[in-house]
């Protein structure tokens, strides 16, 4: 496992840590923000599907975009877009303001979604690849550590110093606004990135070379997005509404499992040279299930924290071993259009679901939505885990690619 990156590799890793602030405090209020705006859980259902909207119908035209004036100049315009969405969004004054802030913070993901993952691999080798995209995970992950942590309290220091509600308009806009600002500072580092020199690939834009391969690598996705959409970004609303908790303290609790998962993602490498990359994938994923299960319907709080922790350190971490061994599977000139496709099929099912999540727990009582909802989650992921070991994991066994090595004993 080697730490040692290009320059290039360092200024879009600072980036992505400070994205990853960013994305810890509009995760962490958005849905209280929206309720303050007075848009309903239909509303917010749809806010929350907008960006992945946005995303899956303009990652095609970002590829394009990638491959005509390279990944890094793509990342630059993605950070533009995403700094404006964000501002627009901590400015709105009510539902069309929201909307529009969603839909640029969408262009803007798009093309970093696109561009990330093929500009990584293209400033790595096989032999760093594994360890920059867990080390580029982990980052993220654990600026989401740092973000929830302080997040939480921004609404609190705002009313002290207002003599306002800390689940006030105010105090919610003031959070989103110090997301946008850590958007605005990750934009900085970007701007020194650089086009590796490759020669762009010849031939029509969305060419696909392996359609197989591509196709065996989005499905698995498309299961995850169908049952994450339904309640992850609603993670924040079901544990404040079931268990009565402040800001401060569910700040504290996304925190510490955005800390967990950074720290199962730096493993990460490690399990991928005793097992392969596809058995690690397919262990980690495979044992998030039952935890799941609890943070969906356990009645105690402490049951539900560990739940969150080892779920989310589990499911997230094999995240960036599945990119990195996309990017080796695919030939080069696939790696942009596999992103795309991917992000396209990831987010239709993300949006979809969110949406009708909203629908699910505006007609439903509480409990009873939630308990619906997690249940989908739950058969969407297990789907998934089988979708990976039937058209991935298996044939890559039978053809002994080294990233099926055989399982431990009870794995298998």
């Amino acid at each position: 496992m080697t730490w040692r990156f290009s320059r290039q590799v360092w200024l879009y890793l600072a980036s992505a840590f400070t994205f990853g602030l960013a994305q810890a405090f509009a995760a962490l209020f958005l849905n209280f923000y929206l309720r303050a705006l007075g848009l309903g859980a239909e509303w917010q259902g749809l806010v929350n599907a907008l960006p992945a909207l946005t995303l899956a119908s303009l990652s095609l035209p970002a590829v394009a975009l990638a491959r005509r004036i390279s990944n890094a100049r793509t990342i630059q315009l993605g950070s533009l877009f995403s700094v404006a969405g964000a501002l627009i969004l901590a400015t709105a004054g009510g539902p069309l303001g929201a909307i529009a802030g969603a839909l640029v913070q969408g262009a803007g993901g798009a093309m970093l979604m696109v561009a990330g993952s093929p500009f990584m691999a293209n400033n790595s080798d096989e032999k760093s690849r594994v360890t920059l995209f867990s080390v580029q995970s982990a980052l993220m992950t654990g600026a989401g550590f740092l973000g929830n942590l302080f997040g939480g309290r921004v609404p609190e220091v705002y009313a002290a110093a207002t003599a306002t509600e800390p689940d006030g308009l105010g105090a919610l806009r003031a959070a989103l606004l110090v997301s946008a600002g850590f958007q605005l500072a990750g934009l900085f580092p970007v701007l020194f990135l650089r086009p590796s020199g490759k020669k762009a690939p010849e031939g029509r834009s969305f060419a696909i070379r392996d359609k197989l391969t591509m196709g065996r690598l989005v499905a698995p996705n498309v299961l995850v997005g169908l049952g994450a959409g339904a309640t992850i970004p609603f993670l924040n609303v079901y544990i404040e509404g079931k268990f009565e908790v402040d800001y401060a303290s569910l700040g504290n609790l996304f925190a510490w499992t955005s800390l967990a998962t950074a720290a199962t993602v730096l493993l990460q490498p490690l399990l991928v040279r005793r097992l392969g990359q596809l058995t690690a994938v397919l262990v980690v994923q495979a044992a998030s299930l039952p935890f799941l299960a609890v943070l969906g319907y356990a009645p105690q709080l402490w049951m539900v924290a560990i739940a969150l922790f080892t779920r989310g350190a589990l499911m997230n971490a094999a995240g960036p071993v599945y990119s990195a061994y996309a990017m080796t599977a695919l030939p080069d000139e696939d790696r942009p259009m596999y992103s795309a496709v991917n992000l396209i099929a990831w987010d239709l099912g993300w949006a979809a679901s969110s949406i009708l999540s909203g629908v699910v727990r505006g007609a439903l009582p509480f409990s009873v939505a939630f308990n619906v909802l997690f249940a989908w989650t739950l058969l969407m992921y297990a789907a998934s885990v089988l979708a990976i070991y039937l058209g991935l994991y298996r044939p890559a066994r039978r053809g002994g690619h080294p990233a099926a090595r055989s399982a431990p004993a009870g794995v298998d």
